[in-house]
């Protein structure tokens, strides 16, 4: 018997990559604003003000803003509001309507050393998302924090800075061992 899955976030780069690893035989729905091609066959959810989800097996949350790199480190005053109403509002948006939908399990895509009290915006949202979700009772909750992300961004060139980062991270990523480990790039 197929399972079904949705996957809200499924655009971007961990979203893209869920959905192709998905089996062929399963049931997937995308929850999204835009249609991509997948190298299988999906349905396309729109997201809107009203978010009713049908039934499913389990439900992924891939959605993160786009922020520069200096976000990350202090996040420019008018950023903070789109990226909250991304990685926090509409996270639990959809969480709550899965809830809604009987959806049993759920997994969350957050970051690496996220915290509610953490001193850096974006780990406190990312922190508060977490406990959030939590908090909804779901049956089974996964939450994944990984360091920074390696991969093609659909529609998104990687601006110069960014790329000088990823190439310094990963050679210094070798050097991360132990505990340490956890802050490579993935």
């Amino acid at each position: 018997m197929s399972k079904k899955y949705l996957v809200a976030g499924a655009t971007g780069l961990m979203g893209t990559t869920l959905v192709n690893q998905i089996p062929l035989n399963e049931d997937v729905t995308v929850i999204a604003r835009r249609k991509i091609n997948y190298k299988r066959p999906v349905h396309f959810l729109n997201l809107d003000e009203h978010i009713k989800l049908p039934h499913a097996d389990h439900l992924f949350i891939c959605l993160g803003y786009p922020l520069e790199l200096r976000d990350l480190l202090l996040m420019r005053k008018p950023i903070k509001a789109k990226f909250k109403a991304v990685d926090y509002n509409l996270v639990i948006k959809i969480a709550e309507a899965a809830k809604q939908s009987n959806i049993k399990s759920v997994s969350v895509i957050s970051s690496i050393e996220a915290h509610p009290k953490a001193l850096n915006y974006y780990l406190k949202v990312k922190g508060q998302m977490e406990n959030k979700i939590k908090e909804l009772g779901f049956e089974s909750v996964n939450i994944f924090r990984p360091s920074h992300l390696l991969g093609e961004r659909a529609n998104e060139k990687i601006n110069l800075i960014v790329f000088i980062f990823e190439k310094i991270t990963n050679l210094t990523g070798y050097f991360l061992i132990g505990p340490l480990s956890k802050f490579r790039n993935v």
